[in-house]
């Protein structure tokens, strides 16, 4: 026989079998990688809806506030219908349920202590932090300053 070409039927398994192999470990680590991605993606939605708020206050001379439902996983955001402060009305500008971002992503009750960020026309906050899980139990957590800023910071399990 002269100069044959090609793989064998054994070379073919066995590649084929090493790359099923491959795929069985790498699956595993990318669901893992893209239900921590949607927690990633909450928390700094979350976080710029914040900054956005406070932007807001600054340029109307309003009171803005976001309130937290931990109970149905959701979150308001809302405008005072006066400039200046104390606020008698507010306006609901949207209101964002997490469920946008992933089924299993929910305010973390025990550790979300307070619900109601209110944002001054001066660019204050109401400070505090709010806590997200996922069903991988990785957690985000959002810290809302004084001074209206805010931090993101993520432990991934």
């Amino acid at each position: 026989m002269g100069n044959q070409k090609g793989f064998t039927l054994v070379e073919l398994v066995l590649t084929l079998a090493v790359l099923a192999v491959v795929a069985v470990i790498a699956i595993p680590a990318f669901q893992r990688y893209a239900v921590n991605g949607n927690l990633k993606a909450a928390g700094r939605d979350i976080a710029s809806d914040i900054a956005l708020l406070k932007e807001r206050a600054l340029a109307d001379n309003r009171m803005y506030q976001m309130n937290l439902n931990l109970g149905n996983n959701s979150y308001t955001l809302q405008q005072c219908n006066a400039p200046g402060s104390p606020c008698a009305n507010w306006n609901t500008i949207q209101v964002k349920n997490l469920s946008l971002y992933a089924s299993d992503i929910r305010f973390d009750s025990a550790q979300t202590i307070v619900t109601n960020y209110v944002i001054q026309p001066r660019g204050t906050a109401t400070p505090g932090a709010i806590v997200l899980r996922n069903s991988r139990n990785s957690q985000g957590t959002i810290t809302i300053f004084v001074t209206g800023r805010q931090n993101v910071q993520f432990n991934m399990q």
